[in-house]
């Protein structure tokens, strides 16, 4: 596998990888991404703040992530919980993974490749929030280490479960 940025080229199967992932949150009754949501235009904005990465195997992508240092506006209030601390934290958005090659532990290597770029800037968290039934993202988070922490809200006034991982960054 290999983790790389993602380029204006990558636009269109990262878009059939956002369809596949509704797809399945619709099949399963799961409001999430529901809504037209995640848009090109996002995708765009991660590319262009360098914060949108893929995931290559035998040169197709398979899956994205964006992993972003800039904070996250909807976390500043948290609600039927607290975050861990105020320290500068890394943020995982719309993390999916083509359907074909889902249960093969790829969105976890997308977390622990989120946790080495942390380390390597010194931050010693990453946060992620999601919807309360989307128990698939949730077991993930589980598995990967992560502590539910409360409830934030989007913009859009949606409510979703917040996590947090914490770990020592590197010396």
């Amino acid at each position: 596998m290999i983790f790389r940025k993602t380029t204006a080229g990558d636009i269109a199967r990262i878009m059939e990888i956002a369809a596949q992932a509704q797809e399945r949150l619709r099949e399963q009754a799961i409001d999430q991404w529901q809504d037209g949501y995640p848009t090109a235009d996002a995708f765009m904005r991660d590319i262009d703040s360098g914060s949108s990465y893929v995931v290559e195997t035998d040169s197709q992508v398979i899956a994205t992530a964006c992993i972003s240092f800039d904070g996250e506006p909807t976390y500043r209030t948290i609600r039927d919980g607290a975050w861990p601390d105020d320290e500068p934290y890394a943020v995982i958005h719309r993390l999916a993974v083509d359907r074909g090659m889902l249960r093969r532990g790829i969105a976890a290597e997308i977390i622990a490749y989120a946790e080495m770029l942390c380390r390597l800037q010194r931050i010693s968290s990453i946060r992620v929030d999601t919807h309360r039934d989307n128990t698939a993202m949730r077991r993930l988070l589980d598995r990967c280490g992560f502590t539910r922490c409360g409830r934030i809200r989007l913009d859009s006034g949606a409510d979703r479960e917040a996590y947090c991982k914490r770990f020592a960054p590197e010396p």
